[in-house]
């Protein structure tokens, strides 16, 4: 796909913006899915409603990867925190793999990075994350 814009010639697919996207996969006894493009306040329902299908289902240890995020709101964080109650209320947890620099900032804002694990990569949280109950300190 071809950016539109500034007509200068340059290449600005970079700051192109990205459709939702949802994909869920396996990996070990964790359930991942992999996020891509805004996630808000219009997109936030299909992630929501996602990781509360894989909870029902028993699959409560949850990754979210959201390398392709560029932009996180209000509410999609009340997901990400919604999703992490729930997980723990199943013996499981919810973490987070390789947030930008605006999800970081949102995170750290609103003082959820100390409620929310991060990693860089999703072997790393696969290996790592300890199994329910959140983060450790």
């Amino acid at each position: 796909m071809e950016a539109q814009g500034r007509g200068d010639g340059q290449d600005n697919s970079e700051h192109a913006v990205q459709p939702f996207g949802l994909a869920c996969r396996s990996e070990g006894d964790w359930t991942v899915f992999d996020v891509r493009g805004d996630l808000d306040v219009y997109s936030s329902p299909t992630l929501r409603h996602q990781i509360l299908d894989r909870i029902e289902r028993g699959d409560s240890r949850i990754i979210v990867d959201l390398e392709h995020v560029d932009f996180l709101d209000s509410a999609g964080v009340a997901v990400m925190i919604n999703g992490l109650r729930l997980a723990s209320n199943s013996d499981g947890t919810l973490v987070l793999v390789q947030p930008g620099d605006q999800v970081r900032r949102m995170l750290r804002l609103t003082n959820l990075d100390r409620v929310l694990q991060t990693f860089p990569s999703v072997e790393d949280a696969v290996s790592l994350a300890p199994p329910g109950r959140g983060p450790t300190t």
